[in-house]
C-alpha cells in the first residue's frame, strides 16, 4: 500500500461508509454524483474515515482523480490558501495519473518548481493552470484568485474528460480565512464553493464540524438542500472491542478481564479509546477493571481527553469572566438537564443575555445540541463526567483525592437489573400529555443508565402510542397511570388508561413497532394496558 503513512492501521469498522462514499467516485464518471456533506461528533473519526477513503481510491482501478484537502488556518490569507489548494491539487493529479505517491508529499510550493513537475508529466494543460494563476495572482484580485482554484477540478475535466472527486476535511475552518482577510468582499468567500459542489463530474466531500457546516449549509444558505448528508456515528461494539485490542496489543498492554462492557462508556468514540490505551500504556503493563476506573479518572480529569476538552472550551468561551459561569452552566445541565434554562439566569446569578451568549457558543462548539425548541448536551458520557471533575475541580475546590472518590462512586455502585426498582407515575389525561411521559422516561431511563439511542426509541414509540392510538381514542378524562421497569436488561414501559376496547390499526401497531421489540395490549379490571418492550443489550444495565 503506497500510502500507509497517510493513514492508520487501526482501522475498523467503517466499510460501509467507505463503499458509499467510494460509489461517488465510480458515478462522477458517468456524471451523476452528487456532493455530501460528512457530519460526526468531535472524534469519532471522520477525518480517518476520508484519509482511508482516499488511500483505497488512489489504489484503486477507478478513473476517478481523489483529491484530499485539509484546510488549514496556519494559511491566513486568501492568497496563500489559493496557492496551497493549487499546488496540491496539481501534485495529487499527477500523483494519481502517474501512479507516484511520493509527489503527494513532495513539500513543493513553488511556481516554478510545479512548473518544471508538469513539464514532466506533458500535462501541458497543467502549465497553463499555473500561468493563468501566476497572472490573476499578479493583477490583485484576490476573489478571482479564489475562485480559480477551487475550479480546478472542473477545468481539469474540461481538458482531460477525467472526473475529480474532492475531499475537504475541517472545511469549517474556511471561515477563518474570510475573518482575516483585510478585504470586505471576502467575508463570504466560502460560499464560491456552491457552484463547484454542483458540477458532477467533480463531486466534493466535506467534512467539520456538524454544528458549524450546519449553520454554514442550512442557516446561513440554502445551497445545503442540493447535497446529501451522511452522519458518522461511533464504532459498533464489536469494533470497539476490536480496536481495544489491537492497540493494546501493540503497545503490550494485557487485561485480566473482558473489557468489552466498560468499553461502552466510550460510545464507539475511537479518539477516547485511543487516549484512554495510550494512558493505560504510561501506567502499567496490565490492568484489571479497578485499573480501568483508576485509569478512565486521570484520564478525564488531567490527561489527553481533559486537556482535550478543555482547550476546545478555552478557544470558544474566550471571556475570562465567563468561564466559571460556563462550567456552572454546564454542570447544571449535566445534572439537572435541559428541558428548561428559564431559570439558569436566577439560579446561576448570570445575566440572561450572558446565557443566552455561553448556550450560542456551547451549540457552536458542539457541546450542546439545539432542534427547533429544544436543547440537549451532546450525548457523550465521557465529557458530562469530564464537566462534572471539572466543575468539583475549580468551582468547588476539592483535592484530586475528593473528585476521584466522586466520579468512581458514580461508576461502583451499579444498579443490579434483578434488585431495581420500579418507577410509577400518575399524569393527567389531558392535552400534551405525552411530552410528561416521554420526559419522564428520559429521567428514569437516566438513573439506570440506559444508552441514548434505545432511550430515544422508546420515546419515539411513546409519543406515536399517545397521539396515534389514546387521541384518535378519545381522551378518558382522569389520569394514566406509568410504570417503568428494567429486568433481565429488559426495559419496559407500562400505560393504564382507564378507557377499555381500543382500536389498533396494522399500520399504527407496525409503525409503534418499528423503534421497539414488543407492544402488547390488553383489557384489565378498570380499562386497557398498553406495555412498551425494548431488549437490552446483553448486561448494559449493569456495565456502568
Amino acid at each position: 500500500m503506497p500510502l500507509k503513512e497517510f493513514t492508520s492501521r487501526h482501522f475498523l469498522g467503517r466499510d460501509s461508509e467507505i463503499k458509499i462514499l467510494a460509489n461517488v467516485a465510480s458515478q462522477a464518471g458517468s456524471g451523476d454524483a452528487g456532493s455530501i456533506i460528512l457530519l460526526g461528533k468531535r472524534g469519532i473519526g471522520k477525518t480517518e474515515l476520508l484519509r482511508n477513503l482516499y488511500n483505497e481510491l488512489f489504489n484503486s482501478s477507478t478513473n476517478t482523480v481523489p483529491f484530499f484537502y485539509a484546510i488549514n488556518t496556519a494559511f491566513a490569507s486568501v492568497e496563500s490558501f489559493s496557492e496551497d489548494y493549487m499546488s496540491s491539487f496539481v501534485l495529487q493529479y499527477l500523483a494519481f495519473t502517474g501512479k507516484d505517491p511520493s509527489l503527494i508529499n513532495a513539500g513543493i510550493y513553488s511556481l516554478e518548481d510545479l512548473r518544471a513537475i508538469a513539464a514532466k508529466s506533458e500535462a501541458a494543460w497543467i502549465s497553463e493552470i499555473i500561468d493563468n494563476y501566476s497572472q490573476i495572482k499578479l493583477d490583485g484580485d484576490l476573489l478571482k484568485l479564489f475562485s480559480y482554484v477551487i475550479s480546478l477540478p472542473y477545468y481539469s475535466y474540461r481538458h482531460t474528460g477525467i472526473p475529480v472527486l474532492v475531499i475537504i476535511d475541517d472545511f469549517h475552518k474556511i471561515r477563518k480565512l474570510s475573518e482575516l482577510s483585510e478585504h470586505g468582499y471576502d467575508k463570504d468567500l466560502w460560499m464560491l464553493f456552491e457552484n463547484q459542489m454542483k458540477f458532477r463530474f467533480s463531486p466534493h466531500i466535506i467534512a467539520g464540524y456538524k454544528a458549524e457546516l450546519h449553520k454554514m449549509f442550512f442557516e446561513e444558505t440554502s445551497f445545503g438542500e442540493h447535497l446529501e448528508i451522511i452522519s458518522l456515528g461511533g464504532l459498533s461494539r464489536h469494533d470497539s472491542s476490536g480496536l481495544f485490542r489491537a492497540l493494546c496489543a501493540k503497545y503490550s498492554l494485557s487485561c485480566e478481564a473482558d473489557m468489552t462492557s466498560l468499553l461502552e462508556l466510550f460510545g464507539g468514540n475511537p479518539f477516547y479509546i485511543k487516549s484512554f490505551v495510550q494512558a493505560a500504556r504510561q501506567a502499567a503493563r496490565s490492568f484489571s477493571p479497578e485499573d480501568f476506573w483508576e485509569i478512565y479518572i486521570s484520564e478525564i480529569t488531567k490527561g489527553k481527553i481533559y486537556t482535550y476538552w478543555t482547550s476546545i472550551l478555552k478557544s470558544y468561551i474566550r471571556r475570562f469572566e465567563l468561564r466559571k459561569p460556563t462550567l456552572a452552566l454546564l454542570y447544571n445541565l449535566c445534572e439537572n438537564g435541559t428541558d428548561d434554562v428559564s431559570n439558569l439566569s436566577s439560579a446561576l446569578s448570570v445575566k440572561q443575555e450572558d446565557i443566552d451568549y455561553i448556550l450560542g457558543l456551547l451549540h457552536t462548539a458542539g457541546i450542546v445540541e439545539t432542534g427547533f425548541s429544544a436543547m440537549d448536551l451532546v450525548d457523550d458520557l465521557i465529557l458530562i463526567d469530564l464537566i462534572k471533575g471539572l466543575y468539583h475541580k475549580e468551582i468547588i475546590r476539592e483535592p484530586w483525592d475528593r473528585i476521584r472518590e466522586s466520579l468512581s462512586g458514580e461508576r461502583d455502585q451499579p444498579v443490579l437489573p434483578d434488585k431495581a426498582p420500579a418507577f410509577d407515575l400518575v399524569i393527567p389525561a389531558a392535552l400534551k400529555a405525552e411530552l410528561v411521559a416521554v420526559k419522564s422516561l428520559e429521567q428514569v431511563a437516566r438513573y439506570y443508565r440506559i444508552p441514548p439511542d434505545a432511550v430515544g426509541q422508546l420515546q419515539v414509540s411513546l409519543i406515536d402510542l399517545f397521539s396515534a392510538v389514546l387521541a384518535t381514542n378519545g381522551t378518558p378524562g382522569g389520569n394514566y397511570k406509568l410504570k417503568f421497569i428494567l429486568r433481565d436488561n429488559v426495559f419496559s414501559v407500562e400505560i393504564l388508561t382507564s378507557r377499555h376496547g381500543l382500536i389498533f390499526t396494522d399500520s399504527v401497531m407496525r409503525h409503534i413497532k418499528f423503534y421497539i421489540d414488543d407492544i402488547r395490549v390488553e383489557e384489565v379490571k378498570h380499562g386497557s394496558k398498553i406495555t412498551l418492550i425494548k431488549e437490552l443489550k446483553k448486561d448494559i444495565a449493569s456495565a456502568q
